[in-house]
């Protein structure tokens, strides 16, 4: 990608295609046969998942991978995942900029707060920040730069990097906490969550121009790991727990980072919704309960619901 964006004439050709093909290829191997050689013969797919394998804790998959995916439109495989039942849905619901959350609550940072509070699009603030720099950016591909300063990025094109400091310059709070973090893990070659769950960092050092080996994974896996190794978790057991309690044919049938995906019986999609809804919500007493942990920042939520995992219509948003 890197040679394909430098390049000129055929070569940028050839190179171009080349990250297609690739692509392409990591598709079919990945998906589509993984899908192909793993569904039984009643038609069911059951992922293998995993607990003990990403650095940060939260869930994979194999056998296919159906975590490491495109997201919505741009994943057309996700047609063929529908209900088990005749006239049953697919129902995903969503944690909303859960990281971004989950970053304010463990940094304390009173601006990002009230801005979730406000309802601040913090991705339409990236866009703007980029755009008024003049690199025209959307809401969609500023995603990625929203994240990357919470990460501890800073490098990019000079208007990307104009915006990182702006981040910093406005959530104080968070660029404070990043220092903390680091400092803990050259002092005590670890950090500790609110949760009691721990990340080892050994032999991390401070460099020459200030910087700390490392840095990278010392901002991202404790914001990375509370929210989709601590938090979501919490929230699948009270929504197990719930439909055992009430009965339902509903089943939890995958988790992708942030979001959960339910198999919505046909006489239950009201009740399910509603379940759903309850569950996602209970962060904080569920977290109280849990971890003895205080967490009160807002929850957003966006609910999807359609007759496949790709063709879904929003029905629910906090």
């Amino acid at each position: 990608e890197y040679l394909a964006r430098k390049a000129q004439g055929d070569a940028k050709q050839f190179l171009t295609q080349m990250v297609r093909y690739n692509a392409v290829s990591h598709y079919l191997s990945s998906f589509i046969k993984g899908i192909k050689e793993n569904v039984g013969g009643n038609g069911v797919l059951h992922t293998q998942f995993m607990q003990c394998v990403t650095a940060t804790g939260r869930l994979s998959s194999r056998s296919p991978n159906f975590h490491n995916q495109p997201r919505g439109g741009t994943f057309p495989i996700r047609r063929v995942v529908i209900s088990r039942w005749g006239g049953g849905n697919i129902v995903e619901a969503d944690y909303a900029q859960l990281e971004f959350r989950v970053a304010a609550d463990l940094a304390k940072d009173d601006v990002a707060k009230q801005d979730i509070i406000d309802g601040v699009d913090v991705h339409q603030f990236t866009a703007a920040i980029l755009t008024s720099a003049g690199q025209p950016t959307s809401r969609q591909d500023a995603k990625t730069h929203t994240f990357k300063p919470l990460y501890g990025g800073f490098l990019g094109t000079p208007k990307q990097m104009q915006y990182y400091r702006a981040f910093k310059q406005k959530y104080k709070q968070i660029a404070e906490w990043h220092e903390t973090l680091q400092n803990d893990a050259i002092s005590f070659n670890r950090i500790v969550l609110p949760s009691g769950r721990y990340y080892n960092f050994k032999n991390v050092f401070r460099m020459r121009y200030g910087g700390v080996s490392n840095a990278t994974a010392i901002k991202n896996y404790p914001v990375q790991g509370f929210a989709t190794a601590d938090l979501l978790p919490i929230a699948l057991i009270k929504l197990k727990k719930l439909l055992t309690d009430r009965r339902m044919q509903s089943i939890i049938c995958n988790t992708v980072h942030d979001s959960i995906v339910i198999d919505v019986h046909p006489d239950e999609q009201d009740l399910a919704v509603e379940t759903m809804k309850e569950a996602m919500f209970s962060l904080p007493e569920e977290c109280k309960k849990r971890y003895n942990v205080d967490y009160d920042m807002p929850i957003g939520i966006e609910i999807k619901i359609g007759n496949n995992w790709l063709d879904m219509k929003e029905i629910y948003k906090s």
